[in-house]
């Protein structure tokens, strides 16, 4: 997707939600990666447009976002894998920290058996 591709659909959200698309809610909602004269070039092609323009925008903003789902659920899974391999790592320390626990009581418990007889 285009930077300017991109300030038109943060525009349509913007416009979606109810609110006016303005300079900076389009440049909150993208981040500074964008020029300003994108920026600007987007917002000023995206109020001159019709509803029907609008609408072609919808169509064409949801195959370009279809196209880049991919990218997406990519993204998604290697934050998953980093997570589940943090939370593995984790466990492996308290599972091992439980083994040492268990053995102490087990140690104590011969001990103190063997005090008894």
């Amino acid at each position: 997707m285009s930077p300017l591709d991109q300030v038109l659909a943060a525009a349509k959200r913007i416009s979606d939600e109810g609110r006016a698309p303005t300079l900076a809610l389009i440049k909150t909602k993208l981040g500074t990666s964008i020029p300003m004269r994108v920026l600007i070039q987007g917002l000023q092609q995206f109020k001159s447009m019709n509803a029907e323009d609008i609408a072609a925008l919808s169509a064409q903003l949801s195959i370009t976002e279809v196209d880049s789902e991919p990218e997406k659920i990519a993204l998604g899974q290697t934050q998953k894998i980093e997570k589940l391999e943090q939370e593995l790592a984790e466990l492996r320390l308290e599972f091992s920290l439980l083994k040492t626990q268990f053995s102490q009581l087990e140690s104590r418990l011969v001990e103190t058996k063997g005090y008894d007889n």
